[in-house]
Order: C-alpha cells, then sequence, then structure tokens
C-alpha cells in the first residue's frame, strides 16, 4: 500500500484540526485499506491529544515494544482511548457521532473481510473490534463468547477518566485476558551476548531487524493502517517550529487540496478567476477561512482513470440508484403527493394572478358610497381594479448533504425530486443544489437550473459526506440568487424569491470562526445556529423568503426555531408531505 505525501499531510491536518494545536506531533497517523487519511480516526487521535497527557500516554503506549502480542495491545489501547476520548468530545462536536458511525460501518466490513490472525489473541482482538464498531453503530455487540465481551466492557474505557485512570484502566484489562505484564521490555540473554556477525545467530536476527526497515513503519491495526512516524525508543519530534511555517505549509498543500476535492466531487463549474471573486465575494466575517467549490458532479476521463476519482463518481453512482430504487418502492405514493402539492401551489399561484378590485381615493366613483365621504369624513369611495402578479416567482431549493443525514438520504432525495416536480409542473423555475463541508472547502453541487425542467431526476445525486456549514451555504444561495452577473448558475430576475432548506439544523464544521480578540471558536452548537439564524435574517431583508423542510430529530427543534422562527415544515410520515410542505408554501406564497 502506497501512501503518498499529501495524505501523509491531510493526515496530520485532520489531527492539528482534532487537537486545536497545529505545533504538535503525535507520532501516529491513520489510512485506510487504499493508503487515503482517515477522517474519523486522524481527528481523534487529535482529540487524544488535547483530552489527555498525551506524554504519559506515549511513554504507556512505548512500552508494548516487543512484547509478545505486541500488535494486539496496540490496537485495544486505541480502541481504548479512542472509546473515551469520542466520550468526553461527542457533546462538544455534533457531527462526530454520524463520523463514527459511517466510519464504523465501513470498518465493519473490512475488518471481515482482510483481517486474518491465527493466534488465540489475535482472535480476540478482532472479536472485540467487531463488538466496539457495533457499540459505535449503537447495536448489541454480538460477541458470543462471555470472556470476550468481558474485555470489551473492560476496554472500552468511560469519558470520566483521567489519563492515569485510563492507563491503569487498560493496564489491568491487559493482564487479566492476556500474558501481559507492565513495564518496559527487558533485555533477554541474546541482547545482552555479544554476537559476531558472521554467525548464524546473528544473520537471522539481522535479516529479522532488515525485514522490519523494509516494512517501514505502517502496520496493520485492528481498525485500520496505523503509522508510527517516531518509532519506539525515539524521543519526540520538536515541532515548535510548525506554527510559525504552518502558512507555508499550507500554500504547498493548497494545490492538492483543491485536486482532492475536485476528484472527491467533480470539476468546477467555475474559472480561476471567478472562484477567486466568489471567494472575496462570500468569505468573510465567520467564514473567512473557508474556500469554495462548485461542481455539477461531472467528472473528465482523465479522473476517472487515476483511481480515486473513479471511486468517488463510482459511490456517487452507487447512492443515486439506492435513492431511486427507494423513491420507486413507494412510487404510488410518491406521486399522489406529487400531485396533492401542485395543485396547492398551482392554486397558489392563481390567487396572485387573478385581478383585484379595492377601494381607492381615485378610480370610478361608487355612488352607494358617497354618503361615507360626508359624513364619515372617508374619501375611499372610488374602486380601482389591480392586475394581478403574473407569477413571477422563483424557487430555490438547498439540500443539506452533510454526514448527519446519512441515514435520511433516499429521503431527503425523495423530498427534493417532489417539490421540484410539482414547482415544475406549476411552471415555477425551480433550482436545486446541495452543500457539505470538507477540509475546508464548502462545497455546492448544482443538480438542476431554472430553466432545466427535464433534470429533476439529477436530484437522485443527492449523496451525503463531510460536515456542514449551513450559514455559509445559505449566504451563497441568496447572494446568488440576488446577483444578475455570475458565469455560475442561470441569472435569476423574478420579482418573488423563496429559499427553501431541507436541513436537520445542527450546522458543524472543521473551519473555526475568528472572534474580536484573535481567538477562535468552533463552528458547532450555538456558534453555527447563531451565524445560521444571522444569515437566513440577511437573506429575509434582501427579499429572498427563506424557508425549511426540517429533517431533524427533536433534539435539534430549537435550533429550527432560532433559525426559521415558524417558517418551517417537519414532516413525520410520507402521506403527509404535501399536506405539510404545500401548506408552508401556500402561505408564504400569498404573502408575497
Amino acid at each position: 500500500m502506497e501512501i503518498t505525501d499529501f495524505e501523509k499531510k491531510r493526515a496530520s491536518n485532520l489531527i492539528w484540526n482534532g487537537a486545536h494545536d497545529y505545533s504538535i506531533e503525535t507520532g501516529f497517523r491513520v489510512y485506510d485499506e487504499d493508503g487515503h487519511a482517515d477522517i474519523y480516526w486522524n481527528t481523534m487521535v487529535g482529540v487524544i491529544h488535547r483530552r489527555y497527557d498525551w506524554e504519559k500516554l506515549l511513554t504507556y503506549y512505548n512500552s508494548f515494544h516487543e512484547k509478545i502480542n505486541q500488535g494486539v495491545y496496540e490496537s485495544l489501547f486505541w480502541i481504548a482511548m479512542e472509546n473515551g476520548a469520542f466520550q468526553k468530545e461527542v457533546d462538544k462536536r455534533y457531527a462526530l457521532s454520524n463520523l463514527r458511525k459511517e466510519y464504523a460501518a465501513r470498518a465493519l466490513e473490512e475488518t471481515r473481510n482482510n483481517v486474518n490472525f491465527e493466534d488465540s489473541a489475535g482472535e480476540r482482538l478482532i472479536a472485540v473490534t467487531h463488538g466496539h464498531l457495533h457499540h459505535c453503530l449503537g447495536e448489541d455487540a454480538q460477541i458470543p463468547d462471555i470472556v470476550d465481551r468481558k474485555l470489551l466492557d473492560a476496554i472500552e474505557i468511560p469519558g470520566d477518566l483521567d489519563t492515569d485512570g485510563a492507563i491503569e484502566r487498560i493496564d489491568r484489562a491487559l493482564k487479566t485476558y492476556f500474558p501481559y505484564t507492565s513495564g518496559a521490555h527487558k533485555k533477554t540473554f541474546l541482547d545482552n551476548f555479544h554476537i559476531h556477525l558472521s554467525s548464524p545467530i546473528a544473520l537471522i536476527r539481522r535479516k529479522v531487524k532488515l525485514s522490519k526497515q523494509e516494512s517501514g513503519p505502517v502496520r496493520h491495526m485492528s481498525f485500520g493502517y496505523g503509522e508510527h512516524t517516531n518509532e519506539y525508543g525515539g524521543s519526540v519530534v520538536d515541532q515548535s517550529h510548525l506554527t510559525v511555517s504552518f502558512a507555508k505549509y499550507t500554500a504547498q498543500t493548497d494545490e492538492g487540496l483543491k485536486k482532492y476535492i475536485s476528484n472527491y466531487f467533480g470539476n468546477s463549474v467555475c474559472s480561476e478567476n471567478e472562484t477567486k471573486r466568489l471567494q472575496k465575494e462570500y468569505c468573510y466575517g465567520n467564514h473567512t477561512d473557508v474556500k469554495l467549490h462548485f461542481t455539477r458532479g461531472d467528472y473528465d476521463e482523465k479522473m476517472l482513470d487515476a483511481g480515486f476519482a473513479g471511486k468517488m463518481h463510482k459511490q456517487a453512482i452507487d447512492q443515486a440508484k439506492d435513492n431511486e430504487r427507494a423513491y420507486k418502492d413507494n412510487e404510488v405514493i410518491h406521486r399522489v403527493q406529487i400531485e396533492k402539492l401542485t395543485e396547492k401551489i398551482r392554486n397558489s399561484v392563481l390567487v396572485r394572478m387573478e385581478d383585484q378590485t379595492i377601494r381607492s381615493k381615485s378610480g370610478k366613483i361608487v355612488p352607494a358610497k358617497v354618503w361615507r365621504a360626508l359624513y364619515l369624513d372617508d374619501d375611499r369611495i372610488f374602486k380601482k381594479t389591480i392586475p394581478g402578479d403574473n407569477g413571477n416567482i422563483s424557487v430555490d431549493l438547498l439540500l443539506d448533504a452533510s454526514t448527519s443525514e446519512i441515514h435520511r438520504q433516499e429521503i431527503v432525495a425523495a423530498q427534493g425530486y417532489m417539490i421540484a416536480e410539482a414547482l415544475t409542473k406549476c411552471n415555477i423555475p425551480v433550482r436545486v443544489y446541495s452543500f457539505c463541508s470538507m477540509t475546508g472547502y464548502t462545497v455546492i453541487n448544482l443538480y438542476r437550473d431554472y430553466s432545466e425542467k427535464d433534470r429533476n431526476r439529477e436530484i437522485f445525486r443527492y449523496a451525503t459526506t463531510g460536515a456542514n456549514r449551513d450559514g455559509m451555504a445559505i449566504r451563497i444561495a441568496a447572494g446568488l440568487m440576488s446577483e444578475t452577473k455570475h458565469s455560475i448558475f442561470e441569472e435569476n430576475h423574478a420579482d418573488h424569491k423563496l429559499l427553501i432548506v431541507l436541513s436537520d439544523c445542527t450546522p458543524n464544521d472543521m473551519i473555526k470562526v475568528r472572534t474580536g480578540d484573535g481567538r477562535y471558536r468552533d463552528y458547532a452548537a450555538e456558534v453555527g445556529v447563531l451565524d445560521t439564524a444571522a444569515e437566513v435574517h440577511s437573506a429575509r431583508m434582501k427579499g429572498i423568503n427563506v424557508l425549511c423542510v426540517f429533517t431533524g430529530n427533536d433534539k435539534s427543534l430549537p435550533n429550527v426555531h432560532k433559525i426559521y422562527g415558524s417558517d418551517f415544515a417537519r414532516i413525520r410520515q410520507l402521506d403527509m408531505f404535501a399536506d405539510a410542505v404545500g401548506t408552508m408554501l401556500q402561505t408564504r406564497i400569498e404573502r408575497t
């Protein structure tokens, strides 16, 4: 397995983000079976560094060196620390739980296929690893052996332990379930005996040493591939210079990150100059350090031949098939809901288009009302006909495509498609796109534009990944709806504009918010909610009606109220979809 310099730098960046410290070197990075930096595990390595005394952990970890079952102890150590750190951090990072589930689902399948130990200790490790992954998914451990189940309970340390408590708990578990003794490796007779290099024993030991060197510092752990960047016995590398040189590091990796994002999501639809203009236009204030990528999910042949882009493209195609399959499984109900929603929207638009007669101070006199002027001093004794609005309405549909929606992908795709279909049947221009965030980029993925009436099925390309910077996405959407001169999407000249956001209202992103005193705050929880609410307010001040189709759970209901007020609909059952969304749209259309 080849690990490129870019993936090594990306792993370090994820660790630094988890640690909130760009001046550290943990000595350990994690990759998947394809050599790509593992988003969840590297983030957790950084969190472990921040939440515990890293020097104490490293000293204890080094004690596994050259022990029997060294690899087993290393894997169990990391599983234990991940569990404790996750419990400490999960309330601070809302996306962490979903990232963990996504990782666990993938890793469970990979470890079933790829890990094979012939000894009992290795078999016990795999049983515990599988049990832990099931726990990560919120499931029973599915471990039949009572001893293995007890080991899992012992190794999954709670979040309330400090560093000493964690080490003591792990140490006790290893002593109980393995032939393990604490402390550093003791030298054997052969270690102390001087052996001439020409002797057979020396040659054997030399070959073992050489084979270890040739294999490099990457070892197969039970949960992935761990790269030990400073091997046992070595001192922690002095990384104090990184704080000063980080700007230089970032400049060196910008092109690599840009290529990674393109390979992941598809080619950009913007020229380089247009991207720079948009960066300047939208990436300020709370979003100063964010970068943008606009795409239609298109990959060229050269990208597909490169491997990684081809894999991402295949995953997108597979998810699109799952979305369409789920839609077809309930196609009759979906069609009924589309027709009902179409009728509700059409009735709202027709009301707007009808001429209205009102009382006025000028116009055609109404004889029967003259007395009001004489006795009530009411000069509105004329009638005037106001021509109905020509229905000049446009709708932008913005879908939250972050990992927190991973278990609702088929539902969100179907909801987006049904709204777009109903609007299209009413001849209302609709644009549909999704947003998510990854490695500092906010990605906008366009499925169809206003005039593309035959592209609604592109919405089934909807797939989730990464985080979500809701405020940034709404700022961009409102900007594109207001701009009349840009080369990305079609121009919007409608008099009445609606923005409908399908979201679980749990904004969370790795790029922090700069504060006035030079500090940084996580873009999550209250910070993310207040920022999103501010962007919704800003859009409304521009004359854009912002609505929400809430896709989250009860825990996030306070967020949706703070962000959207009462302008949201919540769909509890599929057969209530048209009523809920239709009523929300009717109310808003009739007010515009």
